[in-house]
């Protein structure tokens, strides 16, 4: 595995991407016709001139040196502090449930019914706010309860333990176990045709391995009639990376027009900044304003301000691009450990700072992600 850190914080993409390209013995004009990216654009990424914030670019990247993108972002990140070392021993835990799910050889449990209704409770209130370290204690119980349940047959226990699945994938991909969540997803099992969680998370899980294309095909395949804001959205940002621009446009209208409640309100606002980073629609996020509201969970916040900063770093304002940077590792601190983006632009602004009100945010940054 590349090293995530060296002396002057993490590693950023075109550092790894220089690397690679000189181990698979291709000049930058040849990675160029095998990405299908201009030459200049490879060589300002591994001189530093430039930096990789656009899900295409790392996609386009990965797939013309025949990686997946964590090897160049550098996931799964090493554990920093106690929150990230508890999702981290959970994703040991998650591989331990699919050896036991192969084998079949857990000792079968009882569950009872509130012991199984308050776990799956748990583990969803914990999704909805964004907090993995809340999510990382609260799986493992549901997962023991679920797997090695004597009635694995049951109704409640089979949607609980899609639940525990989808939730434990979700966690995966974040940290960067993407091979393993996909191994986990599998083996939810859908008992309602009109839901869609388990193919929002394979939508979004094919996106973070560079596989846009293949999440549009299966979401337009599988999903129903009327999917889902939170589908709608997913399949939305996959036709942004796959760069179909007026596809994406017309169905995150779609999701905003039927968004009736603040997670899906929130999803559509996270998306579409998402969308403008992707598409480089700089002014929508640079006029971003991020509500320290407690209505939005923390993660989706945190989410907002990061793609406010990269917008600011582009404009070449880096003591706003700063602040918005430490907002949002303040208002979910856990989030920015696992993102790419944020070390990608920690390492940048650190750079280009030249004031000592930033140089001390992006400091504290640093410590927060272990880069000091």
């Amino acid at each position: 595995m590349t090293l995530e850190m060296d002396g002057n914080g993490p590693a950023p993409i075109g550092r790894r991407l220089a690397e690679w390209r000189t181990r698979r013995g291709i000049t930058a004009a040849e990675l160029a016709v095998q990405s299908s990216l201009p030459e200049q654009m490879i060589s300002d990424l591994e001189s530093g001139r430039d930096w990789v914030d656009q899900h295409h670019i790392l996609a386009s990247l990965a797939a013309g040196l025949q990686l997946e993108p964590a090897e160049l972002t550098g996931q799964p990140y090493g554990p920093s502090g106690t929150d990230h070392a508890t999702v981290h021993a959970t994703a040991w835990h998650l591989r331990r449930q699919l050896a036991i799910v192969a084998s079949r050889g857990a000792v079968a449990i009882e569950p009872t019914e509130s012991e199984l209704a308050g776990q799956t409770e748990a583990v969803r209130q914990a999704e909805a706010a964004g907090d993995d370290h809340a999510l990382a204690l609260a799986l493992p119980a549901l997962l023991d309860l679920t797997t090695s349940s004597a009635a694995r047959g049951a109704e409640a226990v089979r949607a609980a333990r899609t639940t525990a699945y989808v939730a434990g994938s979700g966690l995966l991909r974040r940290l960067g176990y993407r091979d393993l969540a996909w191994s986990l997803l599998q083996q939810a099992e859908v008992a309602d045709p009109g839901e869609d969680h388990v193919l929002v998370e394979e939508v979004r899980l094919l996106v973070s391995m560079g596989l846009a294309e293949q999440a549009i095909i299966r979401a337009e395949r599988f999903r129903g009639a009327r999917p889902s804001v939170e589908l709608t959205c997913a399949t939305g940002l996959a036709h942004a990376v796959a760069r179909q621009e007026e596809k994406a446009a017309r169905l995150l209208e779609e999701a905003a027009s039927r968004a009736a409640d603040v997670p899906g309100t929130t999803e559509v606002a996270v998306t579409r900044a998402a969308f403008a980073l992707e598409s480089r629609s700089l002014e929508e996020l640079l006029a971003l304003e991020v509500s320290d509201s407690p209505v939005a969970p923390a993660g989706k916040r945190a989410a907002l301000l990061l793609f406010s900063a990269a917008a600011w770093a582009r404009r070449g304002d880096t003591g706003r691009a700063a602040e918005r940077l430490a907002a949002a590792e303040g208002a979910a601190p856990l989030y920015l450990r696992l993102e790419p983006l944020a070390r990608e632009l920690l390492h940048v602004l650190t750079a280009r700072s030249s004031t000592a009100a930033s140089g001390a945010l992006l400091a504290r940054v640093a410590e927060q992600l272990g880069a000091q």
